[in-house]
């Protein structure tokens, strides 16, 4: 399988993007452990604490709505998480 893009539109239940949908059309996410982390150019992702391994899909998903547009620091940037990868 190849990741889901996680994006803002999780937030708004209503969206073609809401868990349920991407769930909808992902069934496999029930069904396998996954790895979350963010989809944006950050380097050592790992170090700084935004890589979530080994996680039910409900475990993704609260990992995933905890760092969703809030900000985060990483060395000497802050900015916001928008987009992640959601991956088998």
């Amino acid at each position: 399988h190849a990741g889901v893009l996680v994006t803002p539109s999780v937030l708004d239940s209503t969206s073609n993007g809401s868990w349920d949908k991407l769930l909808e059309q992902n069934p496999w996410l029930k069904t396998t452990n996954l790895v979350a982390k963010p989809d944006q150019l950050i380097k050592r992702r790992g170090k700084a604490g935004l890589i979530a391994v080994n996680k039910t899909f409900d475990e993704a998903k609260q990992w995933v709505m905890d760092r969703m547009c809030k900000e985060q620091k990483v060395e000497h940037v802050t900015g916001q998480l928008t987009h992640f990868l959601v991956e088998p």
